[in-house]
């Protein structure tokens, strides 16, 4: 009966061993004692994983912000040990740049508020867009003054500057 339930027990601890996750506000520190906890207990319950896979799980459950270390160590093949690994994330985590907390977000409320045309509630019609989806205001652009008033010979309409004469 005993036997069965540290099967049970190993079951589910190598279960939540894969399904572990760094979370990110936690130290990288934390995360890999949680998982070197879990080594040791599948150890005391006698299933003992390679060092090698280990070492996987923990580097494949760290954050985006360890991608740089995950891949530097592969491309070495650095064959490192729990403890090992453990002081190397956190001299990396170190260097990393610090996150601010939350975000601030500003609001800026202005007093001008754009009229679009507005027809009555009651009043039916056409709409303005394609029917499908609510209706968007209309871009209506501000007209463009006329030109003025241009003569078609203004040498013949306006006076002569030597004799004050029109039309010569």
């Amino acid at each position: 009966m005993f036997k069965k339930q540290a099967g049970v027990e190993r079951f589910d601890l190598i279960q939540t061993f894969h399904a572990c996750k760094q979370e990110e506000e936690k130290s990288v520190g934390a995360y890999v004692l949680n998982m070197k906890g879990f080594v040791k207990q599948l150890e005391r319950l006698g299933y003992v994983l390679l060092q090698d896979l280990s070492v996987g799980l923990i580097l494949n459950g760290l954050t985006g912000d360890f991608v740089g270390f995950v891949r530097n160590y592969n491309m070495h093949n650095m064959e490192k040990m729990i403890g090992e690994l453990h002081a190397l994330l956190i001299e990396y985590e170190k260097g990393l740049p610090k996150k601010a907390g939350t975000p601030h977000v500003m609001v800026i409320q202005g007093d001008r508020i754009q009229k679009a045309n507005k027809k009555s509630e009651n009043a039916k019609g056409r709409s303005n867009g394609n029917g499908k989806g609510k209706d968007k205001p209309v871009y209506i652009p501000k007209p463009i003054n006329p030109k003025p008033f241009t003569k078609e010979y203004p040498a013949k309409d306006d006076t002569c500057h030597h004799c004050k004469e029109m039309c010569h």
